[in-house]
């Protein structure tokens, strides 16, 4: 039988390279003292820790406040454990909703999301869903911010992308024009890589990048399939669209990077483009995407 519950998935970022740089016993020392919090902290908030997979745990709270006070709890206690241990962040996702409990597991649509959430979240980051934040006590709402839509693998429409704030300071810092998305309408749009331009509107639609010759932009990096991705005018909104085997990563105007695979991204104002590894990875050359008018 479904029962309404919130599913948070808490995963450790970092800690393979603390293993590189500091040995298997400091490493693992670490990454236990952390699972350690993680657990204590979701228990205090009356949740039930339903596994914990490598270095991420899985919880199951009874509502979505319980769920959201606890991670941000897991943040503020883990950013003190971690401040010593060089590289280690958390990332939360979670979600509420129909989750079938079995033999102590957690089953169904709620935690598919709840985990997708997770791997869109940036370190240090806590992502949720709409659907959460309406279930959310008003409170707890005002802690929270629409970032963007997209599109997530096994889900009719859009998925709205809400974090919650857990620091202070997180309140002043500059959104990316993508919180506005939903709202905005454009008709053009540019895209540039190595000193080239390309112009995506209503007479060129459709701009399709990757190694392929047949590409309208094609790109001679090693990461990139042959056709890596679209951007696309779409009733009024620019749209980034992946269909590569190693992933387009997106960096937004506020510095998150987001990885999108077989999905799309609605866009606005100007985001840096990684095409199958991370900007932050050594040598690789963004292509951007800007909003033209």
């Amino acid at each position: 039988m479904e029962t309404a519950r919130a599913i948070l998935f808490a995963d450790i970022a970092g800690s393979t390279g603390l293993y590189e740089s500091s040995g298997d016993t400091v490493a693992m020392a670490a990454v236990v003292e952390c699972v350690a919090s993680l657990k204590d902290t979701t228990t205090a908030y009356g949740g039930r820790v339903v596994k914990t997979i490598g270095d991420e745990v899985m919880a199951i709270f009874a509502s979505a406040g319980q769920a959201i006070q606890a991670a941000n709890a897991m943040q503020s206690r883990f950013a003190d454990l971690a401040g010593v241990k060089a590289g280690i962040k958390l990332k939360i996702g979670l979600h509420y909703g129909p989750v079938i409990e079995a033999d102590g597991d957690c089953f169904g649509d709620t935690v598919n999301l709840a985990a997708r959430l997770t791997s869109l979240a940036s370190p240090e980051q806590i992502l949720t869903s709409h659907e959460t934040f309406e279930a959310l006590p008003n409170y707890l709402r005002a802690t929270c911010r629409k970032l963007y839509s997209t599109s997530v693998k096994g889900r009719k429409g859009k998925v709205t992308i809400i974090e919650a704030l857990w620091r202070q300071d997180q309140g002043e810092t500059i959104l990316s024009d993508n919180s506005a998305v939903a709202e905005a309408h454009y008709r053009a749009a540019t895209i540039g890589f190595r000193g080239q331009t390309w112009r995506i509107d209503e007479a060129q639609p459709e701009v399709v990048i990757g190694r392929d010759q047949s590409c309208a932009v094609v790109v001679d990096v090693a990461t990139a399939s042959r056709r890596h991705a679209s951007v696309i005018l779409r009733k009024q909104k620019i749209v980034i669209e992946d269909h590569s085997s190693n992933g387009t990563f997106v960096r937004l105007q506020n510095g998150q990077e987001l990885l999108l695979r077989r999905e799309d991204l609605v866009i606005a104002g100007a985001v840096l483009v990684g095409l199958g590894a991370s900007l932050t990875a050594e040598g690789q050359e963004p292509l951007t995407i800007s909003i033209a008018g």
